[in-house]
């Protein structure tokens, strides 16, 4: 079955397989390493006409500037002018740029060019002492550039040890090589243009591809059958997507029966007299009323909260086992109920005030009064030390009588005290301040 070139289109994108993804990506780097090594080989035979060309111009130039050496040697020896030669001081602006230079090394200069003069360069010998008379040769530009004659496809130029153009000649090309004719003095710069590459070369990776989609596309006739299996399969699977959808209603159905019996079980937790929570079959807490909220702090209690944390939370008291965490009169004891379904009521009691607790307390209660108001102040005004002194009385306090929920936010309000941009001091406050009811009316009184 023949298909379109959106179809084919399609299917490369879609149902390829790891076998001929890794087809396509194997010819597809052969083509890639085959141009490349052709690519390399043209460059470096560039490469080399360009070296060759450049070591022919520096023969040539170097044959054109001995006489003018030898001339300006001779003169430099006789201490006056020859044939050509002048004798003299140099510019200041050449001077400038002999740093470093050894004496009597041969240099040159470009000079400014003249209206009518044609263009020329200074070559001349570096003097043995800054300011010194030496000698000097004007040498056309137009004889340099002879000497140069680029073949075709390269381009040369001659470039003194600054980097100072003199003369150029043919046109430039991608691949460079360079050739001293006197080091560090003058050079000769050549560059080349590779060759095109063959279109042979370039068609082999589109004939591969080409080769590789006519295979793909006999593969893809072949498993129509198979795809014609997958639509079966998924309209099997719609199937059992529907009945998936009628069990998840029934469910929904049973849930939403299990919500109304919890609303009913939370609106008689709720009247229930005394602190009370109700623990499924499972002996996870699922209900409870504000009275036992009242006792714990309120990030402590959650739904499906075990039994174990819940009556660690409480600090329940076993027979003949005190842990001593709260004081007589403040540890509440449990009484479970199990009910009919398996569910178990937890009804907390607190233990009667033990005899002679009651002028503790009420002392422990007129002390907290007291360091409270000190404590808000220190804050207000900013002062660290004072407001950790108070803190920490009152945390000794909270935890000497039982008061649980006090003790870690007296903790924080310390820490935060201490720190040395005393950052987070509010917030600690404002938690003291929520806490610090509820600690008195454990205590026994109604107002802070």
């Amino acid at each position: 079955m023949a298909l379109s070139g959106r179809a084919l289109i399609h299917a490369l994108l879609h149902r390829s397989s790891i076998a001929f993804m890794l087809l396509v990506t194997t010819l597809l780097v052969a083509s890639w390493l085959l141009i490349e090594d052709g690519t390399h080989g043209l460059r470096q035979a560039a490469l080399a006409q360009a070296t060759q060309a450049s070591a022919r111009a520096a023969l040539a130039v170097k044959d054109e500037l001995q006489p003018a050496e030898a001339r300006l040697q001779q003169a430099q020896r006789e201490g006056r002018p020859g044939p050509g030669v002048a004798f003299g001081p140099l510019l200041p602006d050449v001077a400038a740029t002999l740093t470093g230079a050894e004496a009597g090394q041969l240099r040159f200069w470009p000079l400014p060019r003249g209206g009518a003069n044609p263009p020329e360069v200074l070559a001349f010998l570096v003097p043995a002492q800054p300011g010194a008379a030496t000698p000097m040769l004007r040498i056309p530009l137009v004889t340099l550039e002879a000497a140069l004659a680029p073949p075709p496809r390269i381009a040369l130029r001659l470039v003194t040890g600054l980097g100072t153009e003199l003369a150029a000649a043919g046109t430039p090309g991608e691949v460079q090589a360079s050739l001293w004719v006197r080091e560090g003095v003058l050079r000769v710069d050549a560059s080349a243009t590779p060759e095109t590459m063959s279109l042979a070369v370039l068609l082999i990776p589109l004939f591969g591809l080409c080769t590789l989609g006519f295979i793909f596309r006999r593969h893809l006739e072949r498993t129509d059958r198979v795809e014609l299996k997958l639509t079966a399969l998924r309209g099997s699977l719609a199937r059992h997507a529907a009945q998936l959808s009628v069990n998840e209603a029934r469910m929904r159905l049973s849930q939403t029966e299990r919500l109304a019996a919890e609303r009913r079980e939370a609106a008689l937790i709720e009247a229930w007299p005394v602190p009370v929570a109700l623990l499924d079959p499972e002996g996870k807490l699922s209900a409870w009323n504000d009275a036992l909220e009242a006792l714990l702090p309120p990030e402590t209690l959650r739904r499906d909260l075990p039994s174990g944390m819940l009556t660690r939370h409480l600090d329940i008291r076993v027979p003949a086992k005190d842990n001593g965490r709260r004081g007589p009169g403040n540890r509440p004891r449990a009484r479970s109920t199990t009910m009919a379904d398996g569910s178990r009521l937890l009804e907390v009691l607190p233990d009667a005030p033990a005899k002679g607790l009651d002028e503790a307390r009420q002392l422990c209660r007129e002390e907290m009064l007291a360091l409270a108001p000190q404590l808000r102040e220190a804050v207000r005004l900013g002062d660290g030390a004072a407001a950790r002194r108070q803190a920490h009385a009152m945390r000794g306090l909270a935890g000497n009588f039982g008061l649980a929920a006090l003790v870690p936010v007296l903790e924080a309000l310390e820490s935060a005290a201490s720190a040395p941009q005393m950052t987070g001091l509010e917030a600690a406050l404002a938690a003291f301040d929520a806490e610090f009811e509820a600690a008195l009316r454990q205590l026994g009184s109604a107002a802070a």
